[in-house]
């Protein structure tokens, strides 16, 4: 069951899914789309860019950006210049953020004009900013880096057991924790949770509205989405009515939400009488859905819910609902094949 051919460099999957799926989308928001050819292009450049900056195997580079495109163009260039990407919730205060990026020690950071106010002053931090507004004094423009040949070529050659991220906590007993993970870690749990118990493949529309920096996101999203070569629609954070319109305009067959996410499709689905033929598996992180919720929404969407426990420290679920066979309410499934869970 554990899909191996997944477990591979990043690079390595970019690259065959720019040759097999060179025109389809593999993630778009509400400001641009990317293809799979033009995902291994772009980061390749600004791999080689980071490179030119003297970003060297294992420093940090921050990500300081909400739910878009860039984004994951940000996670998988870092990984491409051999460094450790550092994802950072934007909305943390000014003191919250300098607390991520002295602890974590980061020498880059990518961000969008609305946090540079937050950054650009810090010493030995080179500020990189997304988007086409006006030029930001001492900044580099991201969509310019993307843009053009680097005079140092991507490294790609980050082994699959050396650092690639590292994720905070949420801090709940104290300042957050910074989780060191690498490609391997992070890829088993797609090929051993993701891929083969809800099914995610190259086959499948995914609409996502959850944070990007969060550890759920980083796996299914960001790397799940890009090993099996499948579509995602980001979404800038949650609206009912956003959300079942992205599922009407794409067809979508996979969503993720939380508990409460769904408790208000259920309720904007029934007022307009909304119908999502093709969506087939719907992952909730977060918390656990109650009975009466799963029901609920698996009478108006047809599809099931399926609940899963994990943590930052562990790359991915631990357990999780199966859709087939039967489920316990309120429990949150089984260990992932290939786990133990002892209590």
């Amino acid at each position: 069951m554990l899909r191996t051919e997944l477990i591979r460099p990043l690079p390595e999957l970019l690259q065959q899914h720019a040759n097999t799926f060179a025109d389809k989308i593999a993630f778009v928001d509400a400001r641009r789309g990317v293809t799979y050819a033009e995902l291994a292009e772009r980061t390749r450049r600004l791999a080689g860019h980071l490179a030119a900056l003297r970003l060297q195997p294992g420093d940090r580079a921050a990500i300081l950006l909400g739910n878009r495109v860039e984004a994951v163009e940000s996670y998988l260039a870092i990984t491409r210049a051999a460094a450790i990407g550092v994802p950072v919730n934007p909305r943390l205060t000014r003191s919250e953020v300098a607390y991520l990026l002295d602890d974590s020690g980061a020498r880059v950071v990518i961000t969008d004009p609305s946090h540079v106010d937050m950054v650009r002053d810090r010493p030995n931090l080179q500020v990189i900013v997304v988007g086409d507004g006006e030029p930001v004094p001492g900044a580099l423009s991201f969509a310019t880096l993307a843009a053009t040949e680097p005079v140092v070529p991507a490294r790609d050659d980050l082994g699959l057991d050396d650092p690639a991220w590292m994720l905070y906590t949420s801090g709940t007993t104290g300042r957050p924790k910074g989780v060191l993970s690498t490609q391997r870690n992070c890829l088993w749990s797609v090929a051993a949770c993701y891929v083969p118990i809800p099914g995610l493949s190259s086959d499948d529309r995914v609409v996502w509205p959850l944070p990007l920096f969060h550890s759920l996101a980083h796996i299914v999203c960001v790397l799940g989405v890009t090993a099996v070569g499948a579509t995602a629609r980001i979404l800038d954070g949650f609206s009912a009515d956003e959300v079942l319109a992205a599922i009407r305009a794409d067809s979508a067959t996979f969503l993720a939400g939380v508990p409460t996410m769904y408790h208000y499709l259920v309720q904007a689905a029934r007022e307009k009488a909304f119908t999502a033929p093709d969506l087939r598996m719907c992952l909730v992180g977060g918390a656990i859905t109650t009975a009466a919720l799963r029901r609920s929404f698996e009478e108006a969407f047809g599809a099931p819910l399926l609940d899963a426990y994990g943590s930052t420290e562990t790359c991915g679920s631990i357990t999780i609902n199966w859709p087939t066979g039967a489920r316990v309410d309120g429990s949150c499934g089984l260990p992932v094949p290939g786990l133990g869970v002892r209590l």
